[in-house]
């Protein structure tokens, strides 16, 4: 079976590490809807749009539809605690985005369990693949999981992200300050600077979670995004 034809394939349920990795539905969007936000610079995972009915059942026909990418809700006891995405067709590898948990539930290992359980199912599924992701500089909370997972930095570069650069219009000089090291005004755009990861076939990967003290589930200082 080709690539392609296999990652058109129905997204298939995938459990692990206490939790179950699900395709978006109704039930689940609705939920989304509920988690906590975090504000610039994250906003763009912020997902209160979805208590719009409209908006809610345009992003579900989306995150369901077949596809080179697959869309997953991490869930926990009943709960939604987690998403993330793979590109299954990128030329650089298995590409993970949209990884996100909210501040609600931060501190327990969400991230690190959801995307073990997700890179394990795919290195079954697509043998001797790396996995790719790129994060903007400033997540440095992001970071730590995704070195702790096995990846490792093999890029740094500046790039166009349409939702902060918006945003930069917008705020003060104040709230951009503390991104001052990362971002840029260049040829009349903003830019962002971003880590390129990259995590080989089998690399180690640690789950411990940190200690309460300094993730205590409150709202981090950066957040788990990517």
């Amino acid at each position: 079976m080709t690539r392609a034809r296999r990652s058109r394939m129905p997204t298939p349920v995938l459990q692990g590490e206490g939790l179950v990795l699900r395709p978006w539905d109704e039930e689940l969007v609705a939920q989304l809807a509920a988690w906590g936000e975090y504000g610039f610079p994250y906003h763009a995972f912020d997902l209160g749009y979805l208590r719009d009915p409209a908006r809610a059942a345009a992003e579900l026909r989306e995150r369901t539809a077949p596809g080179r990418h697959r869309h997953y809700v991490a869930v926990e006891a009943g709960r939604a605690v987690g998403r993330c995405s793979v590109n299954l067709e990128d030329d650089a590898g298995l590409y993970l985005w949209a990884v996100h948990v909210p501040p609600e539930h931060q501190g327990r290992g969400v991230a690190r369990r959801m995307l073990a359980v997700l890179m394990r199912a795919l290195e079954e599924e697509f043998p001797g693949r790396a996995f790719v992701l790129t994060s903007n500089t400033f997540a440095t909370h992001a970071h730590r999981a995704y070195l702790a997972l096995g990846f490792r930095i093999t890029e740094t570069r500046w790039q166009v992200d349409r939702e902060i650069a918006e945003r930069l219009w917008r705020v003060t000089e104040g709230e951009r300050a503390p991104l001052a090291r990362h971002i840029r005004f260049h040829e009349g755009r903003w830019q962002v600077r971003a880590y390129v990861f990259r995590r080989l076939p089998g690399a180690p990967m640690d789950l411990r979670t940190a200690q309460p003290s300094s993730e205590s589930g409150q709202r981090p200082q950066a957040p788990f995004t990517q």
